[in-house]
């Protein structure tokens, strides 16, 4: 009898739309587009919102006052309560030949970054992940020849890696750079060979984009 009533309540809670217990690939199906930009969505009022509606911004523009950078994300799925919430922030990438193992850390790192103008904008990222969506490019192209509405994550011939975002992370690679880029520190050289090379793509096509 105790089995069955902790049963009926573990399936009451999946069951409450309560965005605490969405799982990442529940928030993506459950997203619909933001009839805002993302600027206008945290100028927005209160009561304009949906309660416990995720809304998907696509290709968006972020800029970091602090650190002074800008970028364009792929994709960021957000829902507000008493604050701007962000779920997820969702990067695409499309090698050429062949799909990583595990998620390349300089793409987490750039989702990262996007996570971090986003966080110092105001909105609150304690629970936010960072997906990377990769698929070769041929596969992509041809879904894009058939016009596919196909989202990317739900192919099966892709690959979807899940990271919690950590700002302590970012800002401790940031800092480095900063280093370099802004105080004249003069940057190690890598013990990597593979970095100093020509990039292989650079007469054909990119390793990562579509155009």
């Amino acid at each position: 009898m105790m089995v069955v009533f902790i049963a009926g309540v573990i399936l009451l809670l999946a069951l409450q739309p309560r965005t605490g217990f969405a799982t990442t690939g529940m928030k993506m199906r459950r997203a619909i587009p933001a009839p805002w930009s993302l600027s206008e969505f945290l100028k927005e009022r209160p009561n304009r919102w949906k309660v416990n509606q995720f809304y998907f911004f696509s290709e968006e523009n972020v800029r970091s006052l602090g650190h002074r950078f800008v970028g364009r994300l792929d994709g960021a799925i957000l829902h507000h309560e008493k604050t701007p919430i962000l779920d997820l922030v969702i990067e695409y990438k499309f090698p050429l030949k062949h799909l990583p193992k595990q998620a390349n850390p300089e793409d987490v790192f750039q989702s990262g970054l996007y996570a971090l103008a986003l966080l110092e904008s105001g909105i609150s990222c304690s629970s936010t992940r960072l997906v990377t969506v990769y698929c070769l490019q041929d596969k992509a192209k041809r879904c894009l020849d058939k016009k596919s509405t196909k989202e990317c994550w739900r192919c099966s011939g892709g690959k979807t890696y899940v990271t919690r975002f950590k700002p302590k992370n970012v800002l401790r690679k940031l800092g480095r750079l900063d280093e370099v880029w802004y105080n004249g520190k003069r940057p190690r050289p890598t013990q990597e060979q593979r970095n100093c090379r020509v990039c292989p793509y650079s007469k054909d096509r990119c390793n990562y984009s579509l155009v």
